[in-house]
C-alpha cells in the first residue's frame, strides 16, 4: 500500500482507493471502462456472498507484498455434491413465468436504464443468455449506443 502497510493486515472495505496513474484512469473513466473509484473490493466480496454455495471459509482473500497484489477466490463448487448447484439453478428459473420475467426485466430497466444484462440475470436468478433471449422477443425494448456508454429505452405501446 502507499503508506507501507500490507493488505492482509487491513479490512479490504476500509482501504482508501488511490490511482497510481491518474491520466490513464481519467482516459478509462471517460471511455466508460472504469466504474467509480474504490468499488472493486466490495464488488468481489458482495458477489461471492450472494452465491448459493458461499460459506465464510470460502471468502475471497487479498494479499500484497512490495511487488505484487493477489486476490485468492476459492472455488465455491469444491466439495459440493455433484448436481446440487445445478438442481438449485433449475428450480429457480422454472418458478418464473415468461410474462413475469419480461415484466421484471422491464421494471429493472425502468429503475436503471444503464443496467447490464449480467446484473439483470443475477437479480432475477437466470442466466445472461436468458435475459438476452427474452429482450430480443420484446419489441418495445431497445439498447441505444454501444458498450458501457449505451442505455436501454422502453417505447410505450
Amino acid at each position: 500500500m502507499p503508506d507501507g502497510s500490507i493488505i492482509q493486515d487491513r479490512d479490504p472495505l476500509t482501504v482508501p482507493s488511490t490511482r497510481r496513474n491518474p491520466v490513464l484512469a481519467d482516459v478509462f473513466n471517460r471511455l466508460g471502462y472504469m466504474e467509480r473509484k474504490g468499488s472493486g473490493f466490495g464488488k468481489i466480496l458482495d458477489g461471492y456472498k450472494v452465491q448459493i454455495n458461499y460459506t465464510e471459509d470460502k471468502r475471497p482473500t487479498f494479499r500484497s507484498d512490495r511487488y505484487q497484489f493477489t486476490v485468492i477466490m476459492p472455488n465455491l463448487n469444491y466439495g459440493v455434491p455433484q448436481g446440487v448447484s445445478q438442481d438449485v439453478a433449475q428450480d429457480v428459473s422454472q418458478g418464473v413465468t415468461q410474462d413475469d420475467l419480461d415484466a421484471k426485466i422491464i421494471a429493472l430497466i425502468k429503475q436503471n436504464n444503464k443496467i447490464s444484462t449480467e446484473k439483470m440475470g443475477m437479480a432475477l436468478g437466470v442466466s445472461t443468455r436468458t435475459i438476452l433471449r427474452r429482450i430480443k422477443k420484446l419489441d418495445n425494448v431497445h439498447y441505444i449506443g454501444r458498450g458501457f456508454s449505451g442505455h436501454w429505452e422502453i417505447q410505450d405501446q
